[in-house]
């Protein structure tokens, strides 16, 4: 369905609910770190099910108001920078905005899309905390680090943390509202390109395959 979208109308609602998001989201926030640190232990854990004893089930991540702390288990008096909380869910600032304030045929219909854009950006925020982890282990030990993580994965994860730092506090809330729209976005684009006439009586999927016979 091709919802028409005005421009003033869209960013009205858009700086209307970022507002609402930055102020509703701060007393959130707390609990959805800790929720965060959790998903990611389980998480790390998977990754740590197999491997060498010193590289097993090495890491604790822990969940605090302002930040996401880990230790491993080798170097238990080494405590890494904590990965600042406000950085990992500033994507969900933008991202509620944006999927509230693009049209939709109902608010039922705008809250599941709202929740499966919700479910993508935590699994984003999971891989980009496991990512970070796993770059400090695989970089950050000394000798532990050349011993246990090879030339690529050392280069893998310090790739992978450098990637997720750069775009994810932009780039993924953009991508994850545009794929939960992606019909509507296609939709939209097509109305508003010219559209070849068709000859009387012909319906619109005579039309389409005729288009590709011309291809």
């Amino acid at each position: 369905m091709l919802l028409g979208v005005r421009p003033l109308v869209f960013l009205a609602r858009l700086l209307f609910f970022f507002a609402l998001t930055f102020v509703v989201w701060e007393p959130i926030a707390p609990f959805y770190t800790k929720v965060l640190a959790a998903l990611t232990q389980v998480a790390i854990s998977a990754t740590e099910l197999v491997g060498a004893a010193p590289t097993r089930l090495a890491t604790t991540v822990i969940g605090r108001g302002d930040a996401i702390f880990y230790v491993h288990k080798v170097f238990p008096g080494y405590q890494p920078p904590g990965i600042p909380s406000d950085w990992v869910q500033a994507n969900i600032v933008l991202l509620v905005p944006l999927m509230l304030a693009t049209p939709a045929p109902d608010w039922r219909t705008r809250f599941l899309r709202l929740g499966i854009a919700l479910a993508a950006a935590m699994t984003l925020q999971v891989l980009g905390l496991v990512i970070a982890i796993k770059a400090t282990w695989s970089n950050g030990l000394g000798p532990f680090s050349l011993t246990h993580y090879g030339t690529v994965q050392r280069k893998f994860y310090a790739f992978g943390d450098a990637f997720f730092q750069s775009f994810d506090t932009q780039l993924f809330p953009v991508a994850i509202w545009a794929g939960v729209h992606f019909r509507q976005l296609v939709a939209w684009v097509q109305g508003a390109l010219p559209q070849p006439a068709r000859p009387a009586g012909e319906t619109r999927a005579e039309a389409r395959r005729r288009m590709r016979a011309e291809k």
